[in-house]
């Protein structure tokens, strides 16, 4: 996947934009930067409704702020506190809480997964005869499981299929049985069915939902205060979310995605609370954070699968480009209506966070032009501040 060469370009006059500095309805007008006017110019180049992001500079929170729209038919505007799905980053809280949590009942990585699950175990065939299934390829992408959702299941409005029926492919789920395609621990292939399974799996050892387990484990020991799995909130009521438009610059008609997959995308979260959380796991690993041990950190910063993937994160550099043993941890994610980054040093001295209410379409596309505003921005943020490379 490539991305155009960016264009640094300052709009002419001064602008403004209506950000939220609380969760009160009044907004203020603040003016913006010359750095934000760069980034607003480009929201509108690559006609994206509305952005969020939150901007990390010495071990903090130095700028979050929205940008366009929440809502383009009433012209309410994104703000710091503007809900988005965050998409694939929820993948960086699902693979800390697993680590957390296995450890907290003297479990291994290496372990078979189907050893802890009820009700449904991953099916056995020619190639787990060979090698079954770990908790470390679930999370290494390499544990080599099936789609999940292969049409991007389910708009608001449709029938939602049970967690059982989505692993077993069944009615109303659109999906075929889960199932293992290629000798698990082989080679890293994206894995979404890889963490479906992860949600069952600790279900089972804590014996508590997922949402449930997620706000005791993740969202409340790093501040998540604003973010939630609750999949329902927004049925009536879209007033504190980012409406997710199509490639038409409509509503996307199968958004916000409902499924009783949480583990693989589902959070909904504001740019403040993920870089929070980026916040919180790098001062577990370099100094210590209630968040998580250090030595448990750690697992989760060196390669696994390849020598820029890790357990929970991606590997890179400061314009979020794989690279073998980066200095940067980084996760993007996409989705109905919603493309997403979330990137931060490993020293957790710079960092960054993007979330926007437009998406590709078809599901399965991987050509996903929405992402360029994001990494130019990403570019014009790192410049600015002289992030390391």
């Amino acid at each position: 996947m490539s991305f155009g060469c960016i264009r640094r370009v300052c709009l002419a006059g001064f602008i403004t934009v209506s950000i939220g500095l609380s969760s009160k309805p009044a907004l203020a007008e603040v003016p913006l930067s010359q750095l934000q006017q760069r980034i607003e110019q480009l929201r509108r180049e690559h006609d994206i409704p509305g952005a969020s992001i939150a901007v990390i500079d010495d071990g903090q929170i130095a700028w979050a702020r929205g940008f366009g729209f929440a809502d383009l038919s009433s012209g309410r505007p994104v703000t710091a506190d503007t809900l988005f799905q965050a998409q694939s980053i929820t993948k960086t809280l699902t693979s800390l809480a697993t680590v957390k949590l296995l450890a907290s009942r003297d479990i291994a990585l290496d372990e078979p997964v189907n050893r802890y699950l009820k009700g449904w175990t991953i099916p056995e065939n020619a190639y787990t005869k060979k090698v079954p299934v770990s908790f470390r390829m679930l999370l290494n992408h390499t544990g080599g499981l099936s789609n999940p959702y292969p049409d991007g299941c389910c708009g608001p409005m449709e029938t939602l299929p049970t967690m059982q029926q989505v692993l077993r492919g069944l009615p109303p789920a659109t999906n075929k049985p889960l199932t293992v395609e290629r000798i698990p621990g082989t080679d890293f292939n994206y894995c979404n069915g890889c963490y479906t399974v992860l949600q069952p799996a600790l279900e089972s050892i804590s014996q508590k939902p997922f949402h449930s387990l997620m706000q005791e484990l993740v969202l409340t020991p790093a501040g998540m205060n604003k973010s939630t799995f609750d999949n329902t909130f927004f049925l009536n009521d879209t007033s504190t979310i980012a409406i997710p438009y199509d490639v038409d610059g409509k509503p996307h008609d199968r958004a916000p995605m409902r499924h009783p997959i949480l583990s693989t995308g589902l959070m909904w979260s504001t740019a403040s609370d993920l870089a929070r959380f980026n916040l919180a796991y790098t001062k577990a690993l370099n100094f210590g954070h209630s968040l998580i041990d250090q030595a448990l950190a750690k697992q989760l910063s060196i390669p696994s699968s390849t020598d820029s993937r890790t357990v929970g994160f991606f590997l890179g550099n400061r314009d979020a480009d794989a690279k073998a043993r980066g200095d940067y941890l980084f996760h993007s994610g996409t989705g109905n209506g919603a493309v997403s980054l979330s990137i931060i040093s490993i020293d957790g001295n710079h960092g960054a966070v993007f979330l926007i209410n437009k998406g590709p379409n078809p599901w399965l596309t991987t050509n996903i032009p929405q992402y360029g505003f994001i990494k130019e921005s990403l570019k014009l943020i790192n410049i600015e501040a002289e992030w390391p490379n």
